[in-house]
């Protein structure tokens, strides 16, 4: 894909200058921070894209906004974290 977003929040809602898209999912895309490198996951509204379905649920489901909640504010920190597992 390839194409250049500005100004994107991620699922823990820290914002990414620019990002790039690597592939689009059925609610989410995969994007790179082109700062950082690193790669994240967002919500296609996000993007300006529309959620093929919004409203399906799954038992034990990710809780958008608990980890928005515990992680927003706290990029630098996120990062930190999954650098020290490679």
């Amino acid at each position: 894909m390839g194409k250049a977003y500005f100004n994107v929040k991620d699922i823990f809602g820290n914002n990414h200058k620019e990002a790039e898209i690597i592939k689009v999912y059925e609610n989410t895309a995969s994007i790179r921070d082109v700062s950082t490198g690193l790669t994240w996951i967002v919500r296609k509204r996000e993007l300006g894209l529309e959620e093929t379905n919004p409203n399906h649920k799954y038992p034990g489901h990710f809780d958008y906004r608990k980890t928005k909640h515990r992680w927003k504010g706290k990029e630098q920190k996120l990062v930190d974290m999954v650098r020290s597992y490679n």
